[in-house]
């Protein structure tokens, strides 16, 4: 990569200061002060020790030698005998190396984000983008023309990764497209990214359960149609299926595992929840527990492993690990 094209960013809270970058030159400034004979700079690490300690006449100074971290910096007019006037506090001064950023994607498709099937509950997302680059000023964006899907929370992982929460709850259907921006640089934009889809709904015929089918036979859809009529209406405290409750408290549930329908059912309702630790460990059960096979458990891992790209790289990877398990079950 030509140096030309990186840039070093300063940044901290002294509004009198401003900085300058242009191909490869890094300077901090302030404003002048009228009839002073010449500044004096001070930059020190967190540590107390001092690396840049000058009397200069003008009112900016080169920090080209000056290595990526974390400072503090004071300056000074000096007066007549060229001695310092008065000091400014010290304030916190970073600097960081701002490069083009990039995005890896696995393949041409976009990573499919389906909507929740429940009217009444969020659909939040966790996106990973894996790339170089990344730092904590980058600024990341998932739009559609002028639609843009609210990111909950950003976590700069490494300079390789980033995790996203996306709120897609009232998104519109179709592609959105990612932008990566580093201060100073040009955004990276990555076309049809994310997709957003809507259920799948049966517009002939609504989905029917038979009660002397065993839940183990459901398919994945009629076990959601389950989920959504088997509210505990007397339990409001908690979303788990009434099927696996025994006693209902104000802060807290006893769970009815008294057959391994109701356990399985349990561990259905963790597989689709939205906390990670609640899905990884229903991967294990099922793939532990897959003799007779819960069906609609096996589709659900198949759907997950199709859209893989939007699990963060821990989940995915256990994902596949218990999936390959579950298929080749032979008990």
């Amino acid at each position: 990569m030509k140096l030309n094209l990186k840039r070093f960013i300063i940044l901290f809270g002294l509004l009198s200061f401003s900085i300058g970058a242009q191909d490869g030159t890094k300077l901090i400034a302030w404003k002048p002060i009228p009839e002073a004979s010449g500044y004096q700079i001070q930059i020190k690490e967190k540590t107390g020790k001092i690396v840049i300690d000058k009397k200069i006449e003008t009112p900016y100074q080169s920090i080209e030698d000056l290595p990526s971290g974390v400072y503090l910096v004071r300056t000074a007019p000096l007066n007549l005998f060229k001695k310092p006037a008065v000091w400014s506090a010290w304030k916190d001064l970073e600097v960081i190396l701002s490069e083009p950023p990039k995005v890896v994607t696995e393949e041409e498709k976009p990573i499919i984000i389906p909507k929740s099937e429940s009217k009444s509950e969020k659909t939040i997302a966790n996106i990973t983008i894996e790339g170089e680059h990344f730092l904590d000023a980058t600024k990341v964006d998932l739009t559609k023309k002028n639609e843009a899907l609210p990111i909950l929370s950003k976590e700069v992982k490494s300079s390789e990764r980033i995790d996203l929460k996306v709120d897609t709850t009232d998104a519109k259907s179709g592609p959105y497209d990612l932008t990566v921006t580093n201060p100073y640089q040009k955004p990276k934009v990555v076309t049809n990214f994310i997709k957003v889809e809507d259920p799948k709904h049966n517009d002939n015929a609504k989905i029917t359960i038979s009660k002397n089918k065993p839940f183990r036979d459901y398919t994945y859809e009629e076990m959601l149609t389950f989920l959504e009529t088997d509210i505990a209406v007397n339990c409001k405290n908690t979303k788990v299926p009434a099927l696996t409750l025994s006693e209902c408290h104000k802060t807290y549930v006893i769970l009815n595992f008294t057959s391994d329908d109701n356990q399985s059912v349990f561990e259905f309702y963790k597989l689709i929840n939205e906390n990670q630790s609640d899905r990884i460990s229903a991967y294990q059960y099922f793939s532990k527990n897959c003799s007779p096979k819960f069906k609609p458990a096996f589709e659900r891992m198949e759907l997950q492993s199709k859209n893989q790209k939007n699990l963060d790289p821990e989940e995915r990877q256990t994902l596949l690990q218990e999936l390959m398990k579950f298929r080749n079950c032979t008990r």
